[in-house]
């Protein structure tokens, strides 16, 4: 029994004592020797100091004699064994090796040399300093987005009256901040409460771009659009009062609408408008609780043959006072011409009561709401109220047809005019109830539909003067969205979140562009092109692309507002920084190296002018860390690449600025 064991014994040795058995081989190699990514197709080995031998004591049983011979050690041997790889088309020694001591013997001591001296330095444990900077730069390039999108808001707002006007307090704080813009999160809370205010007096700062000279252009040309933003305006400040819709329309006709600007929409607009409230205030009600009289008094007027016809008598006089002319033809001479045909005009008058009817309930429930003190009305109770009295003001479109008039039913500046009208009191409602974001969207879609409705039908020589105009309802909707998401955010983080969603590239980052020169330690943000190679000698090419951000030492000269840099740069974090723009919520990441990191490189770097975003070309050996995921970090062979790449211009240490004269 013991012979046999020993026998076993000896024979397992010698299984792994004999050198090119493959399988045992290859399981000793990827159980010892670090294998980086596939390059090329290839299996690429990393092969250090400590593994150098172990790796040629396999190979160079698959190695001719004729390269053995010349190799006198192991670093001798490697090198050769490397060199030989080169032509098998399944696996290769990658690019970045780690150092190892070129000794002339075959002694196994390790020498002292700058190799290990890099061996030691590139092990370094960076992953805290790696994952802060990265954090940083995130950080960093979304601030100088920002910083740029407020210089720009500052702009929009010098430049544009009409947006000026919408937002003055804002307005009045950037113009305060001035050239402390870039300092802009310090000044949050003074643009939240600037914020706060313009959204909160929307509809008077409406009012007031309608009565704005800067609108002239536009109104002399569309008077229409005039007419229904200002009639909508009155409409929406007076129902704001509380006053009962009824009222409301009948003041409205009395006081406000002008009989030559609404017969420029249609000629029979005021003058059904006018009889709509002649039959409106005929049917009021004595009873405190309602405006118009109910369903059992309605019932007795049109049931009772008589008693009708003297109704309908009684509002013929009415006409002799009012004179309403349908196009020069007076309602009496209307009335008298279908005195035999007074039965139609029933169910136009049953029409005014039933949706009086909406008016007073939802009229009702918000008075008794605002008497009982507990129970605030709501959105959607105002929302109701307002739609009752526009379905009601509506009802006008009926008058013609009741007369045996031409029908005012499909007439599209009509529909825009009380268009206009629901619009405007949408945005008193959502105003109301602090629903800003509603507000600025309902405003910058009846603007621009207005404009693109009425005005391009007026002006077709002039479509730079509509875009300009078309711009501002864009503008709106930018800036007036961003102020309602930051007046309702709740932590900082909010803010941002607003910020970073509109901020775009357009400014910041002048020092290299204003100075005569400059050296500074800087960093890189964003997307590259390029194509690699495997080495300097090798043939093999690959394209590539992805996030890059590259730190270095640039040296900068200002051109015309422009900037020429020499770009060296030292590391690349892009596969951190990549990791950090999609997941600033970990942490903690796989460990990381400092040698996994090292990316010599050497770029030329165009500055464009007024914006902090830089063009890039240049070469540079590839990082070795090239992902991070929740699994680990994935690293590949070191390549060299020639590449392009779009970034924004990070300073983040200066060494010397040379003013321009």
């Amino acid at each position: 029994m013991k012979s046999i064991k020993i026998l076993s014994i000896l024979i397992f040795l010698s299984v792994f004592s004999y050198g090119q058995i493959a399988f045992y081989d290859a399981n000793k190699i990827k159980s010892e020797i670090t294998i980086s990514k596939t390059l090329g197709g290839k299996i690429s080995f990393e092969v250090d100091t400590n593994s150098m031998s172990s790796f040629c004591q396999i190979f160079k049983n698959y190695t001719p004699d004729s390269l053995l011979l010349k190799a006198n050690s192991d670093s001798a041997l490697f090198i050769e064994i490397k060199s030989w790889l080169k032509n098998n088309p399944f696996i290769t020694i990658g690019g970045t090796q780690k150092s190892f001591s070129f000794s002339n013997n075959n002694s196994q001591n390790k020498v002292f040399s700058l190799s290990s001296v890099y061996s030691s330095i590139g092990n370094l444990n960076v992953t805290n300093f790696a994952d802060g900077f990265a954090k940083f730069i995130v950080k960093r390039t979304k601030q100088e987005l920002s910083i740029t999108f407020f210089e720009q808001f500052k702009k929009d707002l010098e430049t544009n009256e009409q947006i000026k006007i919408l937002f003055p307090a804002t307005y009045k704080a950037l113009k305060a901040i001035d050239q402390e813009i870039y300092n802009y999160t310090a000044y949050l809370d003074l643009l939240r409460e600037s914020f706060q205010k313009d959204l909160a007096l929307l509809i008077p700062n409406i009012s007031k771009l309608i009565d704005s000279p800067c609108m002239n252009d536009v109104f002399s040309k569309c008077p229409g659009i005039r007419i229904m933003l200002s009639d909508a305006i009155y409409f929406a400040n007076e129902f704001s009062k509380g006053q009962h819709p009824g009222e409301l329309i009948h003041n409205f006709v009395n006081e406000k609408a002008d009989e030559d600007s609404l017969k420029k929409i249609n000629p029979y607009f005021y003058p059904s408008l006018q009889t709509l409230d002649l039959f409106s205030q005929s049917l009021r009600s004595k009873q405190t609780d309602q405006y118009w009289i109910n369903q059992d008094s309605l019932k007795l007027l049109l049931s009772d043959k008589t008693t009708f016809q003297i109704y309908i008598g009684l509002i013929y006089q009415e006409a002799l006072n009012n004179k309403i002319n349908f196009n020069d033809s007076l309602l009496k001479g209307i009335l008298k011409s279908i005195k035999d045909k007074i039965d139609t005009i029933k169910p136009f008058i049953a029409g005014i009561v039933s949706k009086g009817k909406n008016i007073d309930y939802y009229y009702n429930e918000i008075r008794k709401k605002q008497n009982a003190g507990k129970d605030q009305p709501t959105y959607q109770d105002y929302y109701s109220l307002y739609d009752a009295s526009l379905n009601f003001s509506e009802y006008l479109a009926q008058v013609p047809a009741v007369l045996n008039l031409p029908t005012l039913n499909d007439d599209k500046k009509l529909n825009s005019y009380f268009s206009a009208f629901r619009s405007l009191g949408n945005i008193y409602v959502d105003v109301y109830e602090k629903q800003y974001t509603s507000a600025i969207v309902e405003f910058s879609s009846i603007y621009q539909d207005l404009i693109n409705e009425n005005y391009q039908s007026q002006i077709k020589s002039s479509s730079d003067e509509k875009e300009r105009m078309l711009n501002v309802g864009s503008l709106i909707l930018k800036y007036g969205g961003l102020a309602s998401t930051i007046v309702k955010a709740e932590t900082s983080d909010d803010v941002e979140s607003a910020i970073d969603a509109v901020a775009l590239p357009a400014g910041s980052s002048r020092i290299k562009r204003e100075t005569h020169f400059n050296v500074a330690l800087n960093a890189y943000c964003g997307l590259f092109a390029g194509r690699d190679k495997i080495n300097i000698k090798s043939s093999s090419q690959d394209y590539s692309y992805g996030v890059t951000a590259p730190i270095g030492i640039s040296a900068s000269w200002g051109i015309k507002h422009n900037s020429l840099s020499v770009f060296v740069s030292i590391v690349d974090l892009g596969a951190i920084t990549a990791f950090r723009f999609v997941n600033d919520t970990a942490k903690t990441i796989s460990k990381i190296q400092l040698k996994d990191i090292i990316s010599p490189g050497l770029f030329i770097s165009w500055g464009i002018p007024k914006c902090p975003i830089s063009v890039n070309a240049g070469y540079q050996i590839t990082p070795s860390l090239e992902a991070i995921d929740a699994k680990g970090n994935t690293l590949q062979s070191s390549l060299s690449r020639l590449s392009i790449g779009v970034c924004v211009d990070i300073p983040v240490l200066n060494f010397y600025t040379k003013p321009k004269n």
